[in-house]
């Protein structure tokens, strides 16, 4: 905005004072202009990033509006009162009505200044964190990238071993799409969505490393458990066997209702082990075909199934146990009832909280005096005396929980 003239040393002193404060106005419009875009740089890197505080935009807002016045003000003056040499200078253009407009205007530009520093001062932690986090972004891509040429290079080596089962090939299909991400992010995405999609290149990257170092042992691993699981089988088989003579025990010596809920639970161990020896049989063959995935899957399959077979050759099993205690001893189940009984009602005392439990709590007592009172005949169903048991038992501790709840 300042123009040289020549013969500034001949000028008038009116002139020299227009002049020097021209040039003032013009250095506190470009300090102004240097802090002000530097702290607009951060504050669009916030933005940018995602992370920009709301109340720190708004606190923005007015320093910004505050410093584009001055700056307007500064550009308005400056072509109001041009200084010219004076052979050239326009009619109307007063010294003195310069050194006072430039006077003004240079003091406007200082005052936003002074605002756009303290505004610095204030959030200078958080400006200069998302300043740093926008310069960082291009290298991070850069890393993203070199990460995927790795893992492509450690691709095309397992894919002439022979390791590029599915799984590898799925985590590469998965490199793919994240390098695509990263490349829409780098062109119209923001250094936040680039971080994002660069982080993502580097788990597809891992992945295809840890899968390819599993392929790479998995055929050793699956004939391992190939044997176990044939081990498990014939323990399985075994301990199947003797569910004809439980469940005949369960008919013989207890009513129906005893173990109606069972029903059906011999067949359906069976089943899950008939499917079990399936899977097996699958994995084997897979294994030979050179496939071990696949034959890790059907192992897989194949423990689920022992294990369900084993929960319903088992319930068989427990439950003549447990009829046979309870009926060896139908007491002691409910002395242990009524033992955590009076505890809830020890407590209602402790609390004086007998008016709001107390009838409830004798209520379960009288529950305990039926089912007990209920066991009759040949064959009691002490199944259902259980049964009753447990519930009391449950509605006590809720009652308990809820009174020390209470005094919390």
């Amino acid at each position: 905005m300042s123009r040289n003239w020549s013969g500034r040393l001949t000028r008038r002193p009116q002139d020299q004072a227009a002049q020097a404060a021209q040039d003032g106005a013009v250095a506190a419009f470009l300090d102004l202009d240097n802090r002000q875009s530097y702290v607009k740089d951060a504050i669009d890197a916030a933005g940018e990033s995602s992370v920009a505080d709301s109340a720190m935009l708004r606190e923005w807002a007015p320093v910004a509006e505050r410093s584009f016045e001055a700056s307007s003000h500064y550009l308005a003056t400056a072509e109001s009162h041009s200084l010219l040499d004076a052979a050239d200078r326009p009619t109307g253009v007063d010294p003195v009505a310069a050194v006072a407009a430039f006077s003004q205007v240079h003091q406007a530009l200082a005052d936003a200044a002074v605002a756009v520093d303290a505004f610095y001062r204030k959030h200078s932690v958080e400006l200069e964190k998302v300043r740093s986090l926008r310069a960082a972004t291009p290298q991070i891509s850069a890393d993203a990238r070199a990460s995927a040429v790795r893992a492509e290079a450690e691709l095309t080596k397992a894919e002439a071993e022979g390791f590029a089962y599915p799984s590898v090939m799925t985590a590469a299909g998965e490199l793919v799409d994240a390098l695509s991400s990263l490349k829409t992010a780098e062109t119209v995405g923001s250094p936040l969505e680039i971080r994002h999609t660069a982080a993502a290149v580097h788990a597809a990257a891992d992945a295809i490393t840890s899968r390819i170092s599993a392929a790479r042992s998995l055929s050793s691993t699956v004939r391992g458990s190939l044997s176990s699981v044939k081990t498990r089988i014939e323990a399985v088989t075994t301990r199947l066997g003797t569910l004809p003579t439980t469940k005949s025990a369960l008919l013989r010596e207890f009513s129906v209702d005893c173990s109606k809920d069972l029903n059906g639970a011999d067949d359906r161990a069976r089943k899950s082990l008939q499917d079990a020896r399936g899977e097996w049989a699958a994995a084997e063959t897979a294994l030979r075909a050179g496939q071990p995935e696949p034959a890790s899957h059907h192992l897989t399959t194949a423990r689920s199934r022992l294990s369900a077979a084993e929960h319903d050759g088992d319930s068989l099993g427990e439950r003549l146990r447990i009829l046979r205690a309870t009926r060896q001893d139908p007491v002691a189940a409910a002395k242990t009832t009524r033992f955590k009984l009076r505890d809830a009602q020890l407590l209602v005392v402790d609390r004086g909280l007998v008016r709001q439990w107390g009838s409830v709590l004798d209520a379960q007592s009288a529950r305990i005096d039926r089912a007990t009172a209920e066991l009759t005949g040949t064959h009691p169903d002490y199944w259902s005396y259980l049964q009753t048991l447990q519930s009391v038992e449950a509605f006590v501790k809720n009652i308990i929980d809820r009174v020390r709840g209470e005094a919390r």
